[in-house]
C-alpha cells in the first residue's frame, strides 16, 4: 500500500469519519446525485472584517477527490448536508475550490435556500 493509499485511509477513517468530525454529504451534479463522507465547517466572522470573500472565511467543505463523480471538482455544484448538533440542514453551492496534494478538495461555499 503507498503512503497516498494510507493518507486517504486515514481521512476516511477518522477526520471524514461520521462517528468522529465527519458527515455524510449530498452532491447534485446535473440530475444527479452521489453520497459522500465531508467535514464542514462555518467559522465565525466578525463584523469589523472587510474582505469575507477569502476561502478562510467562508464556509468550506472537504472532501475526498476520489469521492467526486470522475475525481473532479465542479464550480456551480450544490451540496446537502443534513441537520446535526452542528448546523441546520443547508443546501450550499460550490463558489471555489482547492485541489490539495493531499488527495481532498476544499470547497467555498455559499448557502442557497
Amino acid at each position: 500500500m503507498s503512503l497516498r493509499d494510507d493518507m486517504m485511509n486515514d481521512l476516511a477513517d477518522s477526520f471524514l469519519n461520521t462517528d468522529e468530525f465527519g458527515e455524510v454529504v449530498t452532491l447534485t451534479r446535473g440530475g444527479n446525485t452521489y453520497e459522500m463522507q465531508g467535514l464542514y465547517d462555518s467559522p465565525a466572522v466578525s463584523s469589523d472584517v472587510v474582505d469575507i470573500d477569502s476561502i478562510a472565511h467562508s464556509c468550506r467543505l472537504i472532501v475526498r477527490a476520489s469521492d467526486l463523480p470522475d475525481s473532479k471538482p465542479r464550480k456551480g455544484d450544490t451540496f446537502a448536508l443534513a441537520s446535526n448538533q452542528f448546523h441546520t440542514a443547508l443546501n450550499l453551492e460550490v463558489r471555489d475550490f482547492v485541489f490539495e496534494k493531499d488527495g481532498t478538495v476544499i470547497f467555498q461555499l455559499r448557502e442557497i435556500a
